[in-house]
């Protein structure tokens, strides 16, 4: 639920795929991903991370926003080895210096940490961690916000003693891509106890046994119940519409303030959550349809209405499970508005299986 970021980065490993004429060569490898996961592969099919490149390995990544955003994206671990390809060719000359650099365009930065190794002979090996960044100048620039963005950035292995004879061919070629996102709202719509302590996940329905109310509904273990809409914009750009609540005509609104309305800075997700960290709620009446809510990139949420089960004829309930449901429609449409095509799943919807206490 968080900006997520699109690279594609190519290991072109010459040493590898062509007759070695050195004795030994730098072989090159990818591995320990963080911020974003990519999908890897080796001339175009799939293996896993870290396989030693053979021909051209590939890592895919995605940014799913409307713009890219200044900052690290990032990080992944080019693991070097030395090793013999072939027993063909003149011995190098060891010690060596390996440097790993960036070369070509500036669109994107990547920085290897280290960015420099010395090589002691066949069988050495070292890590460099490699930061992939956007600079605030590509970030800004409007003519790079287009659906489809490909920014491209090198690294280059080479050798820095003179006359080393180690084959150092390999190349990274990093391409981020820009993708605008179909579906920047995500909908959830799940119950809990009216103090959001506890999460509710079926009911028991209490009847009256006896007197003028025989039959009748008395209520629900737990009693005092919520129905919560959690609504997280995962893209970076705010995003405004009408929200409609909708609960089982079973249940009926608990006092004059039964709904509330939280937000809080950051994702947020429905198993985790916690009510402190969306600070005081602003009370809502007993309003179920709102219009123009605005809710700015990577933000949350939190709409929770405070529900009691009505009294009614036991014949009256419905078979099995009570429905409840959340919509997100366009701004300005109203309830239940034209849906809108930016939330998903919309409705959500939420189902709570109840068996009567005999």
């Amino acid at each position: 639920m968080v900006n997520r970021i699109s690279l594609q980065i190519v290991l072109l490993t010459g040493a590898l795929v062509c007759s070695a004429v050195a004795k030994d060569a730098i072989s090159a490898s990818v591995s320990n991903f963080t911020l974003a996961t990519p999908t890897v592969s080796v001339n175009g099919n799939p293996v896993a991370p870290g396989t030693f490149a053979v021909g051209t390995i590939q890592l895919w990544y995605e940014v799913h926003a409307y713009q890219f955003t200044a900052g690290t994206l990032a990080t992944f671990d080019l693991s070097l080895q030395d090793y013999q390809p072939s027993t063909a060719g003149q011995a190098p000359n060891y010690p060596v210096t390996l440097s790993v650099t960036q070369i070509g365009g500036t669109s994107i930065t990547l920085t290897p940490v280290p960015s420099s190794f010395p090589v002691s002979g066949l069988g050495w090996s070292g890590i460099s961690t490699v930061t992939v960044g956007i600079p605030v100048s590509t970030a800004s620039n409007s003519a790079l916000a287009a659906d489809g963005t490909d920014l491209v950035g090198n690294l280059k292995l080479s050798t820095v003693t003179a006359g080393s004879k180690l084959d150092t061919t390999t190349n990274v070629q990093v391409h981020v891509r820009l993708v605008h996102p179909t579906s920047c709202l995500r909908l959830y719509d799940f119950m809990t106890t009216q103090d959001l302590s506890t999460s509710v996940s079926s009911l028991q329905v209490e009847l009256f046994k006896s007197g003028p109310k025989a039959g009748m509904t008395k209520g629900t273990t737990p009693p005092q119940l919520s129905n919560d809409l959690l609504i997280v914009n995962t893209c970076v750009s705010e995003e405004v519409f009408d929200l409609m609540v909708q609960n089982d005509s079973s249940f009926q609104d608990q006092g004059a303030n039964s709904v509330f309305m939280f937000t809080k800075s950051g994702s947020t997700d429905p198993l985790t959550l916690e009510i402190a960290d969306f600070g005081a709620g602003t009370p809502k009446g007993n309003n179920h349809c709102f219009g123009s809510l605005h809710l700015p990139g990577g933000d949350s949420m939190l709409v929770t209405n405070h529900l009691s089960l009505a009294s009614l004829p036991a014949a009256q309930l419905p078979l099995g499970s009570f429905g409840f449901s959340g919509l997100l429609a366009v701004a300005g449409t109203g309830c239940p508005g034209i849906a809108n095509t930016l939330a998903i799943p919309n409705p959500a919807s939420l189902s709570v299986p109840f068996s009567i206490s005999q």
